[in-house]
């Protein structure tokens, strides 16, 4: 348990005084219960309800237990201020600053009522009305949709180390129940019954410069084990420049205060940013059991809910939020991707070693690890999601098929406990690699830590200026290049291009007897600009230019290579877009933006649903850039409003082609060939009978790539037919 706070040690040596004055009121959708603490300090505070007056506890009903770190504040007064307390609602429509000597309890309800409220050192029974239980029931509303639950602002400062922001403090207090289905319309339940009323920080990071008229990105960054939320303020984890550029930067406070397992038992430890088992018992050492028992995944539910308390609040660009993380906020982070795939744009994981936590310590909260227990989560094919599939990169963890674009940095050197680099790492790197899924990996020679010093000076980070450090990791290139609304092009199958580094067999360790090169990437070198989805959900087009990267500010960012060819897999699709294979063939053109290099080729189709593209070259962009395009083609029958049938074959052509039309009537027939961009090829005009016309298509002397059909009769126009020369 960590030390009381340098105002309690002053206070031991005061008089010795019970709690009282309980009293609590309504505001912001909460129930909120304050009360003069007592000396010395009990190791928890109960608080009991009942719609009637009662003078013994056994006549109510316990709603919530606290420890001192909860009830005073001890996350609020050890990164913010150790003379802080909390600032609440004060039910007037002002702010009520509890003293140095009150605790603070938060309910919320789920219907409206009115109850008699007290607060007890844990094991007294007696309650006084006007001591300490309120003398009269406390009324309470319930109206989600126009009295919400909110977040409470409890201290602004300027950013440290960096002029020009400025940094929040909120509290939210959790609502816990045992039936984690059991939320509000307005807020989810983010705790079990034991953890009710638990408060929760975060903090947010701005530029005084911010211009909230305009819908601004969100970049949030998860602490690692044993860190702090203020450990990712603006200013601070320079190494990787965290500081927004344009928009919001959150740091959430991940820590769960109860017992768990070490030696000696401990209070206060972090739920990997993901949740806890719905039985943990906080308060009381409590053994591993083998009992089946559900780990929810209470913290991402609250990391969630802020995301869109803050879009709600300030003006948030919901299609360009990222993720981020370090070591367990890595884990945390690749989780919560893997698990909500469609909230985020990007997520990057610094130092992830994929297994999660292990058996120990934190086994009061999760069970066994190695049992592998059960989630509250589901998965793409209606299965229940367990524990260990959360933390690799390639189990499937939600209904949703896709994952945003997600890079992973992980270290050669790094033997740190279960993030170390080792076989497993290599696992995962291969298997996603393999599978399409779009990751970039990247691997290099520093060891674990995140902070500038030697243990980060390897081949992506020399030190904190620009030119020093890999600009691909910062939150201002997220901002710029991240948007959810878009197609994800997933590079993969780097590990088959000669060219590129090979990470070894998990080996740890650098030099010339270690496996594996020092450093590389599989995909980080990969860059994208201008991706649209264009055409209808029926037959959509896709397109982009791509490069590798080339004449960055870093020089370590550019690509090593002239030219890379890996394997695009189509991924990330809008809502109602389909890529059925079932009904359409696909065809591909790359143009060059710098020369006349270009090439065209079927969408290979797998799955009946996910489109590749196979060995796709790609070049530095001082060499060129290359404009995509991938088109649904109807190689079997379009029919016309006016009852005209037509199809071309064989499409792609590799020599001529053949146009078949079906006329209802005899008429003048117009054929018109145009290329990609609409430009008139090839005309012909010819009389055409009733019934099926077979008519020669002469394409020699076409470069290879996309061109239309537009055939008329009696000068109807009629939809256009796609047609890909080889």
């Amino acid at each position: 348990m960590k030390p009381i706070y340098t105002l309690f040690f002053a206070l031991l040596f005061s008089p010795l005084f019970s709690q009282t004055n309980v009293r609590a009121w309504y505001a912001d959708g909460q129930v909120w219960v304050v009360w003069n603490i007592e000396l010395p300090l009990p190791e928890t505070y109960a608080v009991y309800a009942s719609p009637t007056p009662f003078t013994n506890t056994d006549d109510a009903v316990l709603v919530g237990r606290l420890f001192p770190q909860e009830y005073l504040g001890g996350a609020l007064k050890e990164q913010v201020d150790t003379s802080a307390t909390f600032r609440i609602p004060d039910g007037s429509g002002g702010i009520y600053p509890l003293s140095l000597t009150e605790g603070l309890f938060v309910a919320t309800p789920h219907q409206a009522g009115a109850l008699y409220i007290a607060v007890v050192a844990w094991g007294q029974t007696s309650v006084t009305p006007g001591i300490n239980g309120t003398e009269n029931p406390v009324s309470f509303d319930y109206d989600p949709v126009n009295d919400p639950v909110e977040c409470h602002l409890q201290a602004s400062f300027p950013a440290p180390n960096t002029p020009g922001f400025i940094c929040f403090a909120y509290s939210v207090w959790v609502d816990g129940r045992q039936n984690h289905w059991e939320n509000r319309p307005d807020f989810p339940v983010m705790g079990n019954a034991a953890k009710n009323g638990m408060p929760a920080l975060f903090m947010v990071s701005v530029p005084t410069s911010i211009d909230t008229s305009q819908a601004a990105p969100l970049t949030v960054w998860l602490h690692g084990g044993g860190g702090t939320a203020q450990q990712s303020l603006a200013g601070r984890r320079t190494i990787v420049n965290i500081d927004p550029a344009e928009g919001f930067l959150v740091a959430h406070n991940d820590d769960v205060v109860g017992y768990r397992i070490v030696n000696p038992p401990s209070l206060q430890g972090p739920s990997w940013h993901f949740g806890y088992r719905k039985n943990w018992n906080p308060f009381a050492p409590n053994l591993p059991t083998m009992q089946v028992d559900t780990v929810v995944n209470y913290t991402q539910r609250r990391y969630l809910w802020v995301d869109s308390w803050l879009t709600r609040t300030f003006n948030i660009d919901t299609n360009r939020i990222n993720i981020n993380g370090h070591s367990m906020g890595a884990a945390g982070t690749n989780a919560l991707t893997k698990c909500n795939p469609r909230h985020y744009a990007s997520a990057t994981l610094h130092n992830n070693g994929f297994g999660g936590p292990e058996s120990g310590e934190s086994n009061a909260l999760f069970g066994d690890p190695a049992s592998n227990p059960p989630t509250n989560l589901i998965n793409r094919a209606g299965e229940v999601v367990r524990f260990l599939d959360v933390w690799n990169l390639i189990d499937n963890c939600s209904p949703e098929r896709d994952l945003p674009l997600i890079r992973s940095y992980h270290s050669k050197n790094d033997e740190d406990g279960v993030m170390k680099w080792d076989e497993l790492v290599i696992e995962n790197y291969r298997a996603a690699d393999s599978l399409g899924m779009g990751i970039q990996l990247l691997w290099s020679e520093r060891a674990h830590g995140i902070d500038t010093g030697p243990d980060w000076n390897d081949h992506w980070l020399h030190g904190d200026a620009p030119d020093q450090q890999t600009n691909y990791d910062n939150t201002a290139f997220e901002e710029a290049h991240f948007r959810k609304d878009s197609w994800l092009p997933a590079f993969t199958n780097h590990r088959l291009e000669p060219a590129n580094n090979d990470p070894g067999d998990g080996t740890p360790g650098t030099g010339p007897n270690s496996s594996g090169d020092d450093w590389g990437s599989w995909g980080g070198y990969h860059r994208w600009a201008g991706l649209q989805i264009g055409g209808n959900s029926g037959a959509p087009s896709f397109s982009g230019i791509f490069w590798l990267e080339d004449g960055a500010i870093f020089p370590n960012d550019n690509c090593p290579n002239d030219s890379l060819t890996a394997d695009l897999f189509i991924r990330n699709l809008l809502e109602g877009i389909s890529t059925s294979c079932t009904t359409a063939s696909w065809v591909y053109i790359l143009v060059s933006l710098d020369d006349n290099y270009n090439t065209a080729g079927m969408v290979e189709c797998v799955d009946g649903e996910i489109l590749v593209l196979r060995n796709v070259k790609l070049f530095r962009k001082g060499i060129r850039r290359l404009a995509l395009s991938v088109q649904a083609i109807v190689p079997t029958s379009t029919i016309s409003a006016t009852g005209l049938t037509a199809r071309v074959y064989p499409n792609p052509a590799i020599g001529n082609s053949t146009l078949e039309v079906d006329l209802p009537e005899a008429g003048t027939l117009s054929i018109r060939l145009l290329n990609s961009i609409g430009v008139e090829c090839k005309r012909q005009t010819l009389t055409g009978q009733q019934g099926e016309n077979q008519i020669p298509l002469e394409l020699d002397g076409l470069e290879p790539g996309m061109y239309y059909l537009d055939v008329s009769t009696n000068n109807v126009p009629h939809t256009l037919l796609k047609l890909v020369k080889k």
